[in-house]
């Protein structure tokens, strides 16, 4: 979908302005004179792209749309809506009281197609960076449900629990790469650094090395003499990764071994099965389309491996088969939610079971991270404790050796 800026006149002859999305300028123009209007100009606008510039910290210097304020904005426009202010004026006045001017000129723009005649679902849409899919399709069928201002609180609601839990997996991964970052300075720090004035000792006094002594002493002389090779494979390493989770094949080997890898793997297992949850949840209760709200689902999850789950569900359902039977032939599934998704179905009461998953599975979720920090924890503590311990002890142990040459 393209954004057109149009002047037209009207069936009384008077010359109007206004902004509408469509897919090229002549479908535009078939959607005004479908509306009984006498087309002068289209062209294509230019702002929706410049905004979206902006809202990635490019040009303009506006600064990032945060998804904090995508909320603030939601709940700010349920709020008004409710009271009886039409939704033109909620968006302008949301507009005048954000202080981000990147997000004020996006708000701008949709108040601007509002006026214009077009839906504030087709606005939203048409700023898909800042505005996630799952809003602007609720909000498409608050619009045919006439219930805008309770799906905007629900949205509201929905973004504000997917960025608590945004945040918990910031958390529960922060240590672990903290410990693991100290474990990898502090090792070349002692290679690098400490290593080498204990060599120049050793050598002096000519005293055989013991085995663990000797293996440090070779690492230590390769690390300093060969470092640019290391800090090379290093580089290349990394660069490679990069590039090799940009391939398909490589972004699935990625999704599979982060949901299979010890200790993290349940962890983001809940996670996507947590999304899934709330997702269907809240869009089955606001009465969106059981295949619509597949799609959605499958762009929430962001792993290769539950997007094969929804495309199966996607065309089983399209074959007549119930949603229940793609998850219980799924691994990714627990029987237990399958179970209960079945059931909701066998009973016509499928939205509010899907409500109750979603209480479930993140209280599930949140167990998780609890579990997931408690083994972490000692886990990192023992290995850069064993780590730092077996260097100390290779560094020590020719002392005794050098003590009696020096005492003999």
């Amino acid at each position: 979908m393209a954004q057109f800026k149009y002047k037209a006149r009207d069936g009384r002859g008077e010359l109007i302005t206004g902004v509408l999305n469509a897919p090229s300028a002549e479908d535009a123009g078939r959607l005004l004179r479908g509306d009984g209007k006498f087309v002068v100009k289209i062209e294509k606008t230019k702002e929706v792209a410049a905004q979206a510039k902006q809202s990635t910290g490019g040009g303009g210097g506006g600064g990032k749309i945060r998804r904090s304020e995508v909320i603030t904005f939601s709940h700010q426009l349920a709020v008004m809506v409710d009271t009886g202010v039409p939704i033109s004026e909620a968006l302008e006045c949301a507009s005048q009281q954000t202080e981000n001017e990147a997000f004020k000129a996006v708000l701008k723009n949709i108040s601007d197609q509002v006026q214009a005649g077009n839906d504030l679902s087709s606005a939203l849409r048409s700023h898909p960076k800042i505005f996630p899919p799952v809003m602007t399709s609720l909000v498409r069928a608050s619009e045919v449900s006439g219930t805008m201002g309770k799906m905007l609180d629900r949205i509201s609601g929905y973004l504000s629990k997917e960025m608590q839990t945004a945040k918990k997996i910031k958390g529960a991964l922060t240590y672990p790469a903290f410990m693991l970052g100290m474990v990898v300075l502090v090792t070349t720090f002692l290679l690098v650094f400490v290593l080498p004035k204990f060599a120049g000792i050793y050598q002096a006094k000519g005293t055989a090395l013991p085995m663990p002594t000797q293996m440090l002493l070779g690492m230590s002389g390769t690390l300093v003499e060969n470092w640019h090779l290391w800090l090379g494979s290093v580089i290349m390493g990394v660069t490679g990764i990069y590039f090799a989770i940009g391939t398909p094949a490589g972004q699935r080997f990625f999704d599979y071994f982060k949901i299979h890898m010890p200790i993290i793997g349940p962890l983001f297992n809940k996670l996507y099965l947590t999304r899934s949850c709330r997702t269907m949840g809240t869009m089955v209760t606001a009465g969106v389309p059981v295949l619509d709200m597949i799609e959605i689902v499958r762009e929430v999850t962001s792993n290769s491996l539950y997007e094969d789950l929804w495309d199966d569900a996607d065309g089983r359902l399209r074959q007549g088969s119930q949603l229940s039977d793609s998850l219980f032939a799924s691994p990714l599934i627990p029987r237990s939610v399958a179970q209960m998704v079945y059931s909701g179905e066998r009973s016509g009461r499928i939205g509010d079971v899907m409500e109750r998953i979603a209480e479930y599975t993140e209280s599930d979720f949140d167990e998780q991270i609890k579990t997931t920090t408690s083994l972490i924890e000692p886990i990192m503590t023992a290995t850069m404790g064993v780590i730092i311990g077996f260097v100390a002890i290779a560094m020590l142990l020719p002392i005794f050796s050098v003590g009696n040459v020096v005492s003999g």
